[in-house]
């Protein structure tokens, strides 16, 4: 397909679709940042450690709701597979971007190691 495209067809439109192709035909077993999904390129492993289920393909993604009625107030897509420590202060900065009164963070501390 690539070789019965005109010219300007294949440099103007479908450039970025071909490297993104043959990027995925290129990359071996042992490459790192590799490409599982030609729909989500942005999926990536995340190890879950469990006999039945040892590795999931997926977006971490953190979601901030209210104590009582559980309201989703915030959610966060993360870019790499980080310690849930470590979202926590993204995820908030996008709920208190939504809300009138911001978030205590350290009941939000709280609240994360309660759930662990």
């Amino acid at each position: 397909m690539q070789r019965k495209l005109p010219q300007y067809l294949l440099f103007e439109i479908y450039q970025k679709h071909f490297l993104f192709y043959q990027r995925v035909l290129a990359q071996k077993p042992k490459d790192k940042n590799k490409i599982y999904s030609l729909h989500e390129p942005d999926v990536y492993v995340i190890a879950k450690g469990k006999d039945h289920k040892q590795y999931e393909y997926d977006n971490k993604v953190s979601i901030v709701s209210t104590k009582d009625t559980n309201i989703i107030v915030g959610v966060a897509s993360h870019d790499k597979n980080i310690h849930d420590s470590k979202t926590l202060t993204v995820a908030i900065s996008h709920a208190n971007s939504n809300r009138n009164k911001p978030i205590n963070k350290r009941y939000a501390t709280e609240a994360m190691l309660v759930q662990r």
